[in-house]
């Protein structure tokens, strides 16, 4: 077990404490940031400063650290765990007391750090279509909450059906983005992703993606799923994942030269870290 960041202090995992009146534990009162690292270096991480202001405004919590404190505190967990490539996970709940109506805005912060990989080509993955729930639309659909029950049960219910993955939809039946990754479709040459307010996660690696291409915000439904000439997903750790299949009334087979293509530029890029 490695070393963790909790409110003040840099401890031993095995010496971490999480209260049963915890917030988060009990009224899934927080959120969470995954970030990559890279060459000892968090990867795209103005942005995730950015969605980590989002969220503590969207859920009322004061922010006690500066994208400069923060990031002191990512290079220091990484250091001490001796740690080149990996991810870290950065745990914010609101401070214990109340109930529903809580007794204030301060937060708490636990900071993990976990050994991985850099950005590699990815294995295209099937995905099916998860409708028994669906996400609602507005901000608090677009932070990474500790609340992800839709995201959980539809993770379950792609491994059942040998899925690799499955795309969610919106109270309006559009699809938004699948169970750990926002979704992207290629069409005619032509890239197009659901708008955030139609309530997918305002990911960091859909921003880098808005960032290096030309890329159309609209929402997304079956017929264009089932048109499209590529789907492709993104999410923070993994980067561009090509799909190659959807299952949805049929299963649709897709190409994925440009996801692997966008890939490789991802990963060109992160070598120059």
């Amino acid at each position: 077990m490695g070393v963790v960041f909790q409110n003040s202090a840099f401890i031993n995992e095995e010496d971490l404490i999480i209260k049963s009146s915890n917030r988060a534990f009990n009224y899934g009162d927080g959120f969470f940031e995954t970030i990559k690292i890279i060459n000892c270096k968090p990867f795209n991480f103005s942005a995730h400063y950015n969605r980590y202001l989002f969220a503590c405004s969207v859920l009322k919590l004061k922010n006690t650290e500066t994208e400069k404190s923060l990031l002191a505190l990512i290079l220091e967990l990484v250091k001490q765990n001796k740690m080149l490539n990996g991810s870290v996970k950065i745990h914010i709940s609101r401070s214990e007391g109340g109930k529903y109506l809580p007794h204030s805005a301060s937060s708490e912060i636990l900071i993990s750090a976990n050994n991985g990989v850099g950005f590699e080509q990815n294995i295209p993955i099937s995905l099916c279509v998860f409708s028994d729930e669906v996400k609602t639309k507005g901000k608090l659909s677009n932070v990474k909450s500790v609340n992800a029950s839709v995201s959980v049960v539809g993770a379950i219910y792609a491994k059942e059906f040998g899925f690799g993955g499955a795309i969610l939809l919106n109270i309006d039946a559009n699809y938004i983005e699948t169970t750990n990754s926002n979704i992207f479709i290629l069409k005619e040459g032509k890239i197009y992703t659901p708008p955030l307010a139609d309530g997918c996660v305002d990911g960091t690696m859909r921003n880098w993606v808005l960032s290096q291409e030309s890329v159309i915000e609209k929402s997304i439904n079956q017929i264009d799923i089932e048109g499209a000439d590529e789907v492709f997903i993104s999410n923070a750790i993994s980067g561009i994942i090509a799909v190659e299949v959807v299952s949805i009334e049929s299963t649709q087979i897709y190409a994925n030269e440009f996801a692997q293509n966008l890939q490789e530029k991802l990963i060109n890029l992160s070598l120059g870290l």
